[in-house]
């Protein structure tokens, strides 16, 4: 049976050291120059200034954007004080050109399991891959960031850890999900940003 083609991003799941899973979350600033929306599941680089910003192909990454910092609604957006706090207003990701907060995992130990744009094989376990940086959806707030079944090479941005192990992967079809973590990380490569 075919997987499903389903990208949602990055989701935090295990770490490589075998430490218990807590997915500790940081905040950081994005500035409004972001010309780009940012949704829960992307991949994340740290900019020059200290903010953060989507990643691309080839950038170093410093995590997940694993949700997005909302202020709470006041009487002066138009919210009552009767508990609506208008959660249908709040999209669920920070869109391009607004200056925000993402709370981003940033463990360079930290596994996540993301989905595969093709097909990548059981023997490809162990080898490095780039991101695919697709555009996420302003209808769901889905992410639309996944792992490149076309860049398996020396030196790149994720490391195949293993196949997610789930009656439905097939990691011999394309779309299969797998265990990743970030091969170039922010505090682990000798040049930042």
């Amino acid at each position: 049976m075919a997987n499903i083609d389903r990208p949602n991003g990055a989701v935090a799941v295990d770490t490589i050291t075998g430490a218990p899973v807590t997915a500790k979350l940081n905040a950081y600033n994005v500035d409004v120059a972001n010309a780009t929306a940012i949704f829960p599941g992307d991949w994340v680089k740290l900019e020059a200034d200290g903010n953060v910003a989507p990643a691309a192909v080839g950038d170093i990454l410093i995590g997940v954007c694993a949700g997005v910092e909302v202020a709470p609604p006041t009487k002066e957006d138009g919210f009552l004080s009767n508990n609506n706090i208008g959660v249908s207003e709040l999209p669920g990701y920070l869109p391009a050109l607004t200056a925000g907060v993402i709370l981003v995992t940033d463990d360079p130990d930290q596994l996540y399991e993301i989905q595969s744009d093709g097909t990548i094989t059981i023997d490809d376990t162990g080898d490095n891959a780039e991101i695919v940086a697709g555009a996420g959806s302003t209808t769901t707030g889905r992410s639309a960031h996944e792992v490149s079944s076309t860049t398996i090479v020396g030196a790149a941005q994720l490391r195949l850890i293993r196949p997610v192990k789930r009656a439905d992967n097939d990691v011999t079809l394309a779309n299969g999900r797998w265990v990743v973590m970030i091969n170039e990380h922010s505090y682990r490569t000798a040049a930042g940003a």
